[in-house]
């Protein structure tokens, strides 16, 4: 009874976290040890990501006349889209404790809006496109506790993102050319339960999304045959840090799994899958 009981608990806990109002970033995996003491594993996975970033900084400009002082700036960047391939390597340090080590690369795609007073948009940045560029993280997962084919346990996993810079134009503005870099990293820290199958597992919970980088921008313009300059640096945050997440993986062979999953918060949302060979 008390199994059936614990079960139910995991349906009904994956149940609230899929049907979440707001579908982050790099995939997961289940929130416990999966290798065992010794164990090898290579993981290699895709995700698709959307997400809302707040940004505060510095802008100045020159008018054609100098630089004049800088001024605050906020900016806000909405559904910033990103494609992301990872091979990952892990290790099982005991039968509850495994790390991991990953490389990859992801692109970026979004438009930068510059916040004014009273919540009003101002400038904005449009069609930025950032080819491919390196990422890299590590992680961990530990298994807590064991009650027949019921685990809890958590993970924390650290991805650094760097995407190739890309061109923007400048809404209302024909005659602009910038460009904007941007680079960033991710925290994920997941707790959960996993329930196993005959072949299949469930596996999800609550997590939190820590987002933190850097974004510079440079343009120019022309206006009555006079060239206009403008730079802005700033600081990159999340909007949300709190959401959930689940998964399913099956065993396709022996020491072959394939997972899909999704993860939510209130301002970011993300679809993973991969493949992990055990060896």
């Amino acid at each position: 009874m008390k199994s059936k009981k614990a079960q139910l608990v995991v349906v009904i806990m994956l149940a609230g976290v899929c049907s979440s109002p707001a579908l982050a970033l790099p995939p997961m995996g289940p929130p416990k040890a999966t290798l065992g003491e010794n164990q090898w594993a290579v993981d290699f996975k895709y995700a698709y990501q959307e997400m809302d970033l707040e940004l505060n900084g510095k802008t100045r400009e020159n008018l054609g006349a100098g630089w004049l002082p800088s001024d605050l700036t906020k900016y806000t960047i909405e559904d910033l889209t990103s494609n992301m391939f990872l091979g990952s390597l892990g290790y099982g340090i005991c039968d509850t404790w495994d790390a991991f080590v990953q490389v990859g690369a992801a692109d970026t795609k979004d438009d930068v809006a510059e916040i004014l007073g009273c919540g009003r948009s101002g400038n904005r940045y449009q069609g930025l496109d950032g080819g491919y560029g390196l990422v890299w993280g590590f992680g961990t997962r530990a298994t807590f506790g064991q009650d027949g084919n019921l685990a809890w346990g958590g993970l924390f996993q650290m991805t650094w993102s760097d995407p190739d810079g890309g061109s923007v134009g400048l809404r209302g503005d024909p005659q602009f050319s910038g460009d904007v870099e941007l680079d960033f990293w991710e925290i994920q820290i997941a707790a959960g339960p996993t329930l196993q199958f005959d072949g299949f597992s469930i596996y999800g919970g609550p997590f939190f999304h820590f987002v933190k980088g850097d974004m510079d921008l440079k343009g120019s313009t022309v206006d009555a045959g006079v060239t206009q300059l403008v730079e802005s640096s700033a600081n990159i945050r999340e909007k949300s840090r709190f959401g959930g997440y689940g998964g399913l993986q099956w065993d396709i062979a022996e020491k072959v799994c394939w997972y899909t999953e999704c993860q939510f918060t209130s301002s970011a949302w993300g679809l993973g899958t991969g493949v992990v060979c055990k060896f």
